[in-house]
């Protein structure tokens, strides 16, 4: 047996810390690194997927009771914020348990205008997209711009199978139409949004705010109680 088999533990951990005594700062890292990177590296990997898979089993807990998106919007208020409107007051309205998501986003920003776009604006529209198809999304609040891009490929429901007759007469000055390209037809895309009055309950800034429903939104229920709570219906 060789002294280096007959070493012990302890003896190892003293010799390293003597080597590790004796060098300067930028050496201590070259070795250290040198020789304990594979050990490392597994300690940043399995803390990544601990606290991944922690951060997956903590969300999954909680059931989504609506997503919204709000696009192109401008933060304008220090005294109230979309958090206090929708997650709060209009969980308050639904009643909905603490448990259970309001997801609001209020900083993508999109333009349709070849001249304006950029790997940002493609990068964002590219996002939105996936979100649109995948069903995560509910509910889109945005420019008359957005609102027509994405109605004339019928991506919005008619507010008409939504809203109750008596709820729609009291809000059809309100209501905004976008033509299908597929198939010709005007269709109740969505609901204008008083510019001034969503400013101040949000703290948001839109130029000429509407509310659209997704056509394949998973949430429409949620939605509709979000149009009532809104507009007062």
């Amino acid at each position: 047996m060789t002294p280096y088999e007959d070493k012990t533990i302890k003896d190892s951990l003293r010799e390293e810390r003597k080597k590790l005594k004796d060098m300067n700062g930028k050496d201590k890292l070259w070795y250290i690194w040198e020789y304990y990177k594979i050990p490392i590296i597994s300690v940043f990997v399995s803390l990544f997927l601990i606290i991944s898979i922690a951060s997956a089993i903590y969300s999954n807990r909680f059931e989504t009771a609506l997503n919204c998106v709000i696009l192109n919007s401008q933060f304008t208020s220090e005294s109230t914020s979309p958090d206090d409107y929708f997650d709060k007051g209009f969980r308050q309205y639904i009643n909905l348990p603490e448990d259970t998501k309001i997801e609001v986003n209020h900083s993508m920003s999109l333009s349709f205008e070849e001249s304006a776009m950029n790997d940002f604006t493609y990068a964002e529209l590219a996002k939105l997209s996936a979100m649109i198809t995948s069903k995560e999304l509910d509910v889109m609040i945005g420019r008359k711009d957005s609102i027509d891009h994405f109605g004339k490929m019928d991506g919005f429901t008619d507010l008409k199978e939504i809203l109750s007759p008596e709820e729609y007469e009291k809000v059809k000055d309100k209501i905004y139409f976008v033509t299908s390209d597929e198939t010709g037809q005007k269709v109740a895309a969505g609901i204008l949004i008083d510019e001034a009055d969503f400013e101040k309950k949000t703290g948001l800034l839109i130029d000429g705010p509407i509310l659209s429903v997704m056509i394949n939104s998973t949430h429409k229920d949620t939605a509709h109680d979000l149009i009532r709570y809104m507009f007062g219906l």
